[in-house]
C-alpha cells in the first residue's frame, strides 16, 4: 500500500540542513542559441505526438491550451554538468523550448551539483514539503519517491500516446512501482555491460577471430586457446562480467541481477546452478593463474611488470564495456594506445539462460504535484517524452553531435571529448526506424575523429534491441539494493577456491543469509 508521506523528525532536520546549504533556481537565459530549429519551429499538434494524449483546448481553437498557454517548468538534474551552455541535455531542451516557444525550461540550480542520491532525495522530500518541487526530476531512488508521494502517476499519458508502445518491456517493469499501481518515471537512458574482444592479442597469437554470432561454446574456447599461452606469456584470457548477472544469462532466473529473483522477491543461488558451474570453474581458473588480479603480486610483478589495468594494457584477450564509459575507454584504448579492439554482442546463452545484457536505468520522473494542473502536466510530460522515449527528442538530441563536431580544440565542448554525454546512452525505445539513427548505430564520417566508434557490432539489430531493453540493476525495489551492500559474489568464489567448497555446498546458505538481510531492511523500510 502507498503511504502517506509523514513528517518525521530526522528527515526534516537533514532536509533542512540540505536546503540552507543552496537554495533557489539557476538563472538560467531560455534564450534561444543560434542553432537549427526543430522542425522548422512549428507548434501545431501532430498526430504522432499530441493526437491521443491528455491535452485540453480550452478556447476551440484547434491549438493544445499547453502549446499555447504559457508555461513555466522547473528541471532538476545534475548529469552532465553545472553550465547549461556546454550541458548536452539542457542544450536538447533549449531545442524543445524553440520548438514550443509559450514554454520555459528553467534549470534548477540545487540539483545542478553533484550530490549523492539519497541526499538528492531529502532535497526533494523537503521542495515538497514547502511546495516547490521540481516539475521534473532525476529519480534515483524510486521506491523512496513513490511511497513520499514525490512523482506523478504516468500510467494516462503512456496509455493514450501510440509511441509508448516501442518502450522496452524491462524499461517497463523498471518504470513500474513496486506494487504494479503506478508509473513513477521513464527512463532517459539505459547502460549495459557488453564483451569486446582484443583483436592484436589474437591477431599475434594466430588465434581465430571469433563471429559476431558466437555462441558461449565459442567463447570458451577462444579463452581456452589464450590460457595455453598464459603460463609462459604474459598474456590471459580475460573473460566477460558474468559474477553479476550469471544467474540469469546461465539458468534464466528472473532478473538474477546477483541471485535475486524478480518474480519470488527472494534471493535464489540454489536454483542457479549452471551459475555455480561457472564459478566452480572460475575459481579453479585462479589456481592455474589464469587471472591476472587473483596472482599473488610478487607472482605478478615478474609476470607483467607494473600493470595495473590488463584489459587496458592489452593482456586480456576478452573484456568488458560500459556504456556509459564508452567515450573515455575507447578513446584511451584506440586514440591513444593505438589498440585493436571490437564490441562483441553477448554470446548465446547455453541451454537453460537467457541471452540477454545486464544494466541500469536512469531516470525522470514528474512532480505530483502537477495533478492539480493538467496542462502543466502536459507541457511537462511532453518535455520528459522529449528527453526519454520520443522520436523527435531523440533525433534532436542525436543532431547536436553534428552540431558540435569539427569544433576547434578551445570550443567550451566538442562531441568528439564528450561523445557519451550527447549520446547519453541507449534509448529505452525498440522502435528499428528511430533506432536507425542513433549515432553509433548510423556511425561516423571516416575522416572524423570519431570514426573511431564505428563498430559493427552496433549495426546488428539484435544487440540493438538488447541495448534497449537490458535486465535492470533492481534498485526500483525496496530493501533490494540495501540487501546488495552486504553481498559481495566474489566471497562465494572465494568460498569454493580457498575452503575447498563447491557452489553447491554454500549457494544455500548464501540464500539464507541474504533473504533475512533482505527481510531485515523490508521491515526497517514498512516501518517508516
Amino acid at each position: 500500500m502507498k503511504k502517506r508521506m509523514t513528517v518525521v523528525s530526522s528527515i526534516l532536520l537533514t532536509s533542512a540542513l540540505l536546503l540552507s546549504a543552496c537554495s533557489g533556481n539557476a538563472n538560467t537565459s531560455p534564450a534561444n542559441v543560434n542553432t537549427p530549429e526543430v522542425d522548422g519551429g512549428n507548434n501545431q499538434n501532430t498526430e504522432a505526438q499530441e493526437a491521443e494524449t491528455n491535452w485540453t483546448d480550452e478556447d476551440g481553437n484547434g491549438v493544445a491550451d499547453w502549446q499555447e498557454k504559457q508555461i513555466e517548468l522547473d528541471y532538476a538534474m545534475r548529469f552532465y554538468g553545472e553550465n547549461d551552455d556546454t550541458n548536452p541535455m539542457f542544450l536538447n531542451i533549449r531545442k524543445f523550448m524553440e520548438k514550443y516557444p509559450n514554454i520555459t525550461v528553467t534549470r534548477d540550480s540545487q540539483f545542478a551539483i553533484e550530490q549523492s542520491d539519497v541526499d538528492e532525495l531529502e532535497i526533494l522530500t523537503a521542495r515538497a514539503m514547502e511546495g516547490t518541487l521540481p516539475d521534473i526530476f532525476y529519480s534515483p531512488h524510486a521506491a523512496e519517491s513513490y511511497d513520499r508521494e514525490l512523482t506523478l502517476d504516468l500510467t494516462s499519458y503512456l496509455d493514450k500516446d501510440p509511441e509508448s508502445k516501442w518502450i522496452s518491456e524491462n524499461a517497463k517493469s523498471f518504470m513500474t512501482t513496486y506494487d504494479g499501481k503506478e508509473i513513477y518515471g521513464i527512463p532517459f537512458q539505459s547502460v549495459s555491460e557488453f564483451p569486446a574482444v582484443n583483436l592484436n592479442l589474437l591477431k599475434e597469437n594466430n588465434i581465430a577471430i571469433p563471429p559476431y554470432n558466437w555462441t558461449y561454446a565459442d567463447y570458451e574456447h577462444l579463452r581456452s586457446e589464450v590460457a595455453k599461452l598464459t603460463p609462459n606469456n604474459p598474456v590471459f584470457p580475460g573473460g566477460i562480467g558474468f559474477i553479476d548477472h550469471g544467474p540469469h544469462y546461465f539458468d534464466g532466473i528472473p532478473n538474477g541481477w546477483k541471485g535475486f529473483n524478480s518474480e519470488t522477491k527472494r534471493f535464489d543461488f540454489a536454483n542457479s546452478k549452471k551459475y555455480g558451474e561457472w564459478l566452480d570453474q572460475f575459481a579453479k581458473e585462479d589456481k592455474q593463474g589464469l587471472w591476472f588480479w587473483d596472482l599473488p603480486e610478487d607472482v605478478r610483478k615478474k609476470k607483467v611488470g607494473e600493470s595495473t589495468n590488463p584489459w587496458a594494457d592489452g593482456l586480456e584477450a576478452v573484456g568488458n564495456f560500459w556504456l556509459y564509459s564508452l567515450s573515455t575507454d575507447v578513446n584511451e584504448m584506440i586514440k591513444t594506445r593505438k589498440m585493436d579492439i571490437d564490441i562483441y554482442p553477448m554470446p548465446t546463452a547455453p541451454e537453460g539462460g537467457i541471452t540477454d545484457l545486464h544494466g541500469y536505468y536512469d531516470t525522470l520522473s514528474l512532480s505530483s504535484a502537477l495533478d492539480e494542473d493538467p496542462v502543466k502536466a502536459e507541457a511537462a510530460y511532453q518535455l520528459l517524452k522529449w528527453l526519454t522515449y520520443g522520436e523527435e527528442g531523440l533525433k534532436s538530441r542525436w543532431a547536436l553531435i553534428d552540431e558540435y563536431m569539427g569544433l576547434p580544440e578551445d570550443a567550451p565542448i566538442r562531441a568528439e571529448d564528450k561523445l557519451m554525454d550527447f549520446i547519453q546512452g541507449w534509448p529505452v525505445t525498440t522502435n528499428p526506424e528511430v533506432l536507425k539513427n542513433h549515432p553509433l548505430v548510423k556511425g561516423f564520417p571516416e575522416d572524423s575523429e570519431l570514426a573511431i566508434f564505428n563498430f559493427q557490432a552496433f549495426q546488428n539489430v539484435d544487440f540493438q534491441q538488447m541495448l534497449s531493453n537490458p535486465v535492470p540493476f533492481p534498485r526500483q525495489l525496496p530493501g533490494v539494493v540495501k540487501a546488495y551492500d552486504t553481498l559481495n559474489p566474489w566471497e562465494i568464489r572465494n568460498q569454493i577456491r580457498d575452503k575447498g567448497k563447491k557452489y553447491s555446498d554454500v549457494a544455500a546458505e548464501w540464500d539464507s543469509m541474504m533473504n533475512k538481510t533482505l527481510d531485515d531492511y523490508l521491515g526497517e523500510y514498512n516501518a517508516q
